[in-house]
């Protein structure tokens, strides 16, 4: 009776011992399976994309790296055009100084009252060129030698005295070159400049003195 009862136990120790390693063994099992699903959904090794993006990388900027270059040769370009154009700039500044510091030209008065005298002289003129002539019995004066005819032709003067036409504080004269009946041909004179040889020197309240090459200096009034 007690051999049975030994056996007994040993047979439900060994079918207790069984059904622990199965569990175990189910257990294990389970687990491989969770380990197999998860090595099948994880991600690939992301080495060889990390390798192909480098590799990407290095021939992008062996590209760049001529582009870099140009840029660089087009910025020095650039900073040697800007000094250029300061250069330029400060030319400017320097000539627009001494524009500003000149004498200004004349203003639409004094070209409408010069226009004015113009027209003054040249009725003037008309006038002169239609005067009749002198008879030979009211010329009772004696005819000049060849020479003093000859000197008073020389000393003619070569223009018409228009007037004085002030800029600022300098002054000028107006004439008309012998001839001529346009606006446009009036010369402004200031002292040592010359019209046909006739060197200005002076100008004086009512009169103007040129100087003649041969002749000396000769005293015009003004008009």
């Amino acid at each position: 009776m007690k051999v049975l009862h030994f056996q007994a136990l040993v047979v439900g120790a060994l079918c207790l011992g069984a059904a622990v390693l199965a569990a175990k063994t189910y257990n294990h099992h389970q687990q491989l399976a969770e380990l197999q699903a998860a090595a099948r959904n994880a991600p690939p090794d992301p080495a060889p994309a990390l390798r192909r993006d480098i590799g990407a990388l290095g021939d992008r900027l062996a590209t760049l790296q001529p582009q870099v270059m140009a840029l660089g040769e087009a910025q020095g370009r650039h900073t040697a055009a800007q000094a250029a154009l300061g250069r330029q700039q400060d030319e400017l500044a320097v000539s627009l100084k001494a524009l500003q510091a000149a004498p200004p030209g004349p203003s639409s008065s004094d070209l409408t009252a010069l226009e004015q005298r113009l027209a003054t002289a040249e009725v003037t003129l008309d006038k002169l060129s239609t005067r009749p002539s002198v008879p030979a019995a009211a010329n009772a004066r004696p005819q000049a030698s060849t020479s003093e005819k000859a000197k008073a032709k020389a000393l003619a003067p070569p223009f018409t005295l228009l007037g004085i036409e002030t800029r600022g504080d300098v002054r000028f004269v107006a004439v008309l070159p012998a001839g001529k009946h346009s606006l446009s041909t009036v010369h402004l004179l200031q002292p040592g400049d010359s019209l046909n040889s006739w060197q200005l020197r002076t100008i004086r309240a009512d009169q103007v003195v040129f100087h003649i090459p041969g002749h000396g200096d000769r005293t015009l009034p003004l008009p």
